[in-house]
């Protein structure tokens, strides 16, 4: 199951360098259509599978423990964390419906960076994603938890301006 999701972080990985515009949302909270319209033109620092994402372990501990994305994106011109990415194929999200590893993301991404971090420069926008293939999202304890976290906070992401959104790793090729 691993070596599956790892397929799909590369192919992910590939297009963000190469052609970010491909990597499109589906179900998503955001007038952005793909990565390209979150990154505006930025080059982020990209961390995968890695604890040193976390610039603050110490920091929300309640809330991110010891979790790591599978794919952070930071600005080069704030240093913020702008744009969370978990990447699943079979294993749901861990967690309860109510705690998921996502509704933990989102927290801390809301949490430890600013709307608008340098006034006057176009930053990264913020967002929290969910790359999995179709059959993921079919999957009814999987579509329970990701919906119940589109259903509660998708309201304080607009209000916040982050998008929120699913990536359908069937779509992604290289």
């Amino acid at each position: 199951m691993e070596q599956r999701e790892k397929v799909i972080e590369k192919k992910f990985l590939y297009l963000l360098e190469h052609r970010p515009e491909l990597i499109r949302f589906k179900n998503h909270t955001t007038n952005a259509e793909n990565l390209a319209d979150l990154l505006i033109g930025n080059r982020p620092a990209v961390f995968h599978d890695t604890s040193d994402w976390n610039p603050d372990p110490k920091a929300m501990q309640d809330v991110i423990g010891g979790n790591v994305p599978d794919i952070v994106l930071r600005s080069s011109r704030s240093n913020e964390n702008r744009i969370y990415i978990e990447v699943k194929h079979d294993r749901p999200l861990s967690g309860g419906v109510a705690d998921s590893q996502i509704v933990r993301y989102f927290l801390h991404l809301l949490a430890m960076t600013t709307k608008v971090p340098k006034q006057g420069l176009q930053d990264i926008r913020r967002g929290v994603l969910l790359c999995a293939p179709s059959s993921w999202f079919e999957n009814l304890g999987n579509a329970e938890t990701w919906n119940y976290f589109l259903e509660h906070f998708s309201g304080l992401a607009k209000a916040f301006d982050i998008a929120l959104g699913e990536v359908d790793a069937d779509s992604l090729s290289t």
